[in-house]
């Protein structure tokens, strides 16, 4: 992982437990110009209260921070209510934003997602390609069928999550990262409704926009709108997925939950991915 000035940070990104139960952090560092797509707001760090001011009596003092961002930058999780077709979100529900949308959503809000735990599965692209990943290529059945027929299938309650490399790469360069003028990888129509049709929980990728945007054309969110709006299926974004890569790591049990953002439609989320041996 890579702060602002693209050096890397020393911290750990895998725990070992007693019983030799490993613990991987899949979410990204939250910072100060940190890449964040231009339809949200960037994360904004600064000290409220600085250690050497008033403090407490003995030489005690305390510091303090605030902090703002949007909630679909970083590592995060889409409510249901992100995305509505037709002026419907999951459930067939009217998309309702009272008061001009002053408390945000009132159907599909964030705070409907339970906490998502269960079966995890790392699609790991550049081992099935063979290669580096490109805006041409996306995950479909083939893909799909072609992974799976080697490592534990998906069953009803399963966490999919897909690494196409793209965070390894270009995660310091924000304008490569997120692909606005190139496209980028991920996951198809066609894979969608073939990681549906298993019952999946979740997916999740180590891109900014999970669904495949081959060119830099608008798209309209198709995969977005077949998870979220049909089948109620929650995706998350901008994963950091490389530590299981790295440690040959292809199925765990999957820790994550949002805050509780009251009419929220996303939140930061910090994902686990545990392994017992």
């Amino acid at each position: 992982m890579k702060n602002w000035s693209g050096s890397y940070i020393d911290m750990p990104l895998e725990i070992v437990l007693k019983g030799n139960v490993r613990i991987f952090d899949l979410a990204v560092q939250l910072h100060n110009g940190m890449p964040r797509h231009p339809h949200h707001p960037p994360f904004s760090f600064a000290m409220a209260k600085v250690h050497g001011g008033m403090g407490y009596k003995n030489g005690v003092t305390a510091a303090m921070e605030m902090f703002c961002m949007g909630s679909h930058v970083g590592t995060h999780v889409d409510g249901l209510g992100h995305v509505s077709k037709n002026g419907k979100v999951f459930g067939g529900r009217d998309v309702l934003m009272g008061d001009s949308g002053r408390f945000g959503l009132d159907a599909g809000s964030i705070e409907e997602t339970p906490p998502l735990i269960g079966h995890g599965h790392l699609v790991d692209g550049p081992t099935l390609f063979g290669r580096e990943l490109t805006p041409s290529d996306s995950f479909g059945p083939e893909e799909f069928e072609k992974w799976f027929s080697n490592h534990a299938k998906p069953t009803p309650g399963s966490i999919v999550l897909i690494r196409t490399g793209w965070m390894a790469r270009y995660w310091p360069d924000s304008e490569q990262y997120i692909g606005l003028s190139t496209g980028l990888p991920g996951v198809s129509i066609e894979g969608a409704h073939w990681l549906s049709e298993r019952g999946i929980m979740a997916s999740g990728s180590d891109t900014m926009n999970y669904e495949h945007k081959p060119s830099s054309e608008i798209i309209n969110l198709p995969v977005h709108v077949h998870f979220l709006v049909e089948k109620g299926i929650h995706i998350m974004e901008s994963m950091s997925l490389d530590i299981l890569s790295e440690s040959g790591v292809t199925d765990f049990t999957f820790f994550a939950a949002p805050l509780r953002l009251a009419g929220g439609t996303g939140s930061p989320i910090r994902p686990l991915a545990l392994v017992n041996p």
